[in-house]
């Protein structure tokens, strides 16, 4: 409840809706929230519903029928973006059909294990892009954070940071934009099973977008603003910056999303 209060209150909110179904009886939900740790063998049975943010302790094996986690044993190779990265790159190695259903990712480097391939693609990158009068551009992230947090843009090998595990991905230049502005599309998915395969697409979804307009100047690559749509940062810019966004940003239903 400390670490996550919006999720704790969505929790909240979606059992006081069931309540309103009548008794437990009638198919309502009594809300009681029990102590974190659900692995003592006095617990076992006593929980339906493990919402965490981080992997849960539990013994996956000992789940009974009717108990349900927001987590998969091992979910973390595919929402780390180095493991992601990883294993998007064996299954393009496994066939010539995947090779083609799985190339949904820029060149991509694992820092530091593949720093030596990483200078030598950049180095290629670099002459390809001055032959063709465009910037050599990689973007870098931290393979471990969220919301932003950590990440830049260069266009020179000496900016690489090294401190601590990141991936760098060659920079999409041309982007489709929306009235000269990135974004992204948000769409939510919930898998029940991963084999067989189980997943349901959420009809609905929202769009993210930057506050300023997209440029590839090097002057704007230190600027958030500009390439990065994650609501959490774009929101700081549009509480600082009324009247200067552009209409459909600036409104006041909906913001940068």
């Amino acid at each position: 409840q400390q670490a996550k209060p919006e999720v704790y209150q969505i929790l909240c909110d979606v059992a006081a809706t069931l309540n309103k179904a009548g008794s437990m009886a009638d198919g309502g939900v009594a809300w009681l929230e029990l102590p974190p740790v659900l692995c003592a063998r006095n617990l076992a049975a006593s929980w339906d519903l493990l919402w965490t943010w981080k992997p849960p302790l539990v013994r996956w094996r000992e789940l009974l029928p009717w108990q349900k986690v927001n987590h998969f044993a091992g979910s973390r190779n595919l929402t780390r973006k180095d493991r992601l990265k990883k294993h998007l790159q064996r299954a393009r190695q496994s066939c010539a059909k995947a090779s083609e259903s799985f190339d949904i990712m820029p060149l991509t480097f694992a820092l530091p294990a593949e720093y030596v391939q990483f200078v030598e693609a950049f180095a290629a990158c670099a002459e390809e892009a001055k032959n063709h009068g465009q910037p050599n551009i990689w973007i870098m992230k931290p393979v471990g954070l969220s919301r932003g947090r950590g990440i830049s843009l260069i266009n020179e090998i000496s900016a690489v940071s090294y401190g601590e595990a990141m991936v760098i991905q060659r920079y999409v230049t041309a982007p489709l934009l929306l009235d000269g502005y990135k974004f992204d599309l948000r769409l939510y998915v919930l898998v029940t099973s991963f084999n067989p395969l189980e997943a349901f697409l959420y009809s609905e979804g929202f769009g993210r977008f930057s506050t300023e307009r997209y440029t590839i100047e090097a002057s704007s690559l230190s600027d958030k603003y500009v390439h990065l749509t994650n609501s959490s940062i774009q929101k700081e810019r549009s509480q600082f910056a009324e009247g200067t966004l552009p209409m459909s940003l600036g409104a006041e239903e909906g913001g940068t999303k």
